[in-house]
């Protein structure tokens, strides 16, 4: 953002995004379009959702999907880019990991898959790089 990112604007809650904020956030990052009725979908799906608004306006957004017992992943943690570099982020992955930690049973895992690049941001907050000496590399299938 050009001008100083007044931080009494900023707003965090403990609710998903409406769909279509979702999708244009999205856009706006450089992630792709994807139909109204899949956002929902996976919105509705998730277990953990915070959202940042500046104002009124969704700027940021993490969410969480899962087991709800053994296995969550952080998923979606995105910032638009006139507002990053403000601890928005931060803020985000470090309100997702508090809830997720309540609800997590003992022995629990908390994943996500890394944009490159970016691995040093979520390293900061515990997670491991994988492949490890004792961890393969993460794996994915992107369905086109």
């Amino acid at each position: 953002m050009n001008a100083v990112l007044d931080p009494a604007g900023l707003s965090f809650r403990h609710d998903p995004p409406n769909p279509i904020d979702f999708i244009r956030l999205r856009v706006e990052c450089g992630w792709g379009q994807i139909e109204a009725s899949a956002a929902q979908e996976a919105l509705s799906s998730s277990l953990i959702h915070i959202t940042c608004y500046f104002k009124d306006e969704l700027v940021g957004m993490g969410r969480v999907i899962g087991d709800g017992a053994l296995n969550f992943y952080l998923q979606d943690i995105i910032v638009r880019p006139a507002f990053q570099g403000h601890c928005i982020g931060k803020t985000l992955v470090s309100m997702l990991l508090d809830e997720t930690k309540k609800r997590a049973s003992k022995g629990a895992t908390i994943g996500l898959m890394s944009a490159r690049g970016k691995e040093n941001f979520y390293s900061d907050f515990g997670f491991q790089v994988r492949p490890s000496g004792k961890l393969g590399s993460g794996m994915s299938i992107f369905v086109f």
